[in-house]
């Protein structure tokens, strides 16, 4: 039996939510379970990261500096020992911030108008990686 994969979306503002749905419904028809965390800080992340038991955490931004909350995060889920977890952002990241992302541990970085089946594939394959 395939273990399911437990998905946790999360984003950094009340704003700008069709994108957020459209892609958790997206994991959801691929069969993944989706724990929609809404608008959290990075320590409500990793809390409900750890609280959740998933796979992989997907954090949309739109309003805020990657370059800060992705670290806050990283040093939250490192508190809880779940460091591992694979974290893909998606939403407006300046293109000069992906290097320093990517080196920083994030997976995966999906930009607005990025095909779903692309995302779906992309996610599916990190998080069961993950996994193994």
């Amino acid at each position: 039996m395939e273990v399911q994969i437990r998905f946790l979306l999360s984003r950094d503002d009340e704003l700008h939510r069709r994108g957020y749905y459209v892609v958790a419904q997206a994991l959801k028809d691929t069969g993944a379970e989706i724990i929609l965390g809404e608008c959290q800080t990075p320590r409500e992340i990793a809390k409900t990261a750890l609280d959740e038991d998933v796979n992989i955490i997907g954090y949309r931004i739109m309003q805020g500096a990657p370059k800060v909350l992705v670290p806050l995060l990283i040093e939250r889920m490192q508190e809880n020992k779940i460091e591992d977890i694979p974290i893909v952002l998606g939403g407006i990241i300046p293109k000069r911030d992906i290097p320093f992302l990517k080196e920083y541990g994030v997976k995966e970085i999906f930009h607005p108008h990025t095909p779903v089946a692309h995302i779906q594939q992309n996610i599916m394959k990190i998080a069961s990686d993950y996994r193994n």
